[in-house]
Order: structure tokens, then sequence, then C-alpha cells
């Protein structure tokens, strides 16, 4: 039975490796995006929302690995010798999964310094295009304006 449990924490570890790594695809992807010259708001919104769904999946996973561990907690301290080779792959397992979290946490960092500097960019051109409309509309107004004259009357005698 214990050994059911133990099997099911392994996969559990392993499919957050699986998660993990198309995480760091969709920062690769997402760096590619901000850091082009024209980036597409739709490809980054649906590259951020596949990433909200893959960390809800972690989380559930998170849960789980939590509610299943508790369960065989006490037969991994207590035979630890029965169980050393699950215990070992386990083990890397864990080594694993942190040193890619290590990894996306870099890249979350890089990330985020590359979209405040797009939304600083996007916002300057926004400013741009704002005082561009602005001027032409003062130069509309003004033109409307020399030209809009009350009418004269020209005294031709002499």
């Amino acid at each position: 039975m214990s050994s059911a449990y133990i099997n099911m924490l392994i996969e559990s570890q392993e499919k957050k490796l699986e998660l993990l790594d198309r995480v760091i695809e969709l920062d690769k992807e997402q760096e590619a995006i901000v850091t082009g010259d024209k980036p597409d708001m739709e490809a980054l919104n649906a590259n951020l929302t596949a990433k909200g769904a893959l960390v809800d999946e972690l989380n559930k996973l998170d849960e789980g690995f939590d509610s299943v561990y508790a369960k065989v907690r006490e037969e991994l301290i207590n035979n630890k010798e029965a169980h050393k080779s699950e215990i070992g792959r386990l083990q890397e397992l864990i080594r694993q999964i942190m040193d890619k979290t290590a990894d996306i946490e870099a890249m979350e960092a890089r990330s985020k310094i590359n979209v405040e500097t797009f939304l600083k960019r996007r916002k300057k051109e926004l400013r741009e295009g704002r005082n561009s409309i602005q001027a032409a509309s003062v130069y509309s107004t003004n033109m409307r304006r020399a030209y809009d004259t009350s009418p004269f009357f020209v005294d031709n005698k002499k």
C-alpha cells in the first residue's frame, strides 16, 4: 500500500518537472514577444494565460503531493532502508525541481524588467501620439480662425 503512495509521489514530481519545462518554454516565448520590435499584445496575453494555467496545475500537484506525503511520511522515516531507491529518486527529482525553479525565478526577474521596459516604451509612444493629435487639433483650430474673417467693405473711391 505504501509503495503505491510512494510511486504516486514520484509520478507527481515527474509531472511537476514536465510542467516546469513548459513554464520555461513559455518564459522564453514571452521574452521573445516582449523584446521584439512590434510586440504582439494578443500573443503576450495568450502566453500569460497559458502560464497561469500551468501555475494552477503546479499548485494542485503540490497540494496532492503534500496530502499523499502526509500519509506515507511515517513509513518513509521508519523504513528508510526498505524504500531507499524510491527515496533517492524523490530526492533527485526534488533537486531537479529546485534547479528549474531557480532558473524560472531568474527568467521571471528578467522578464519583469523586459515587460517594464516594453510598457515604458509603449506609454511613450501613446504620449507622443496624443501630443501629435493635440498639435494637429491646435493647428486645425488656428487655421480655421485664420480664414474665418468677418466681412469687410473695401472703398475703392479716391
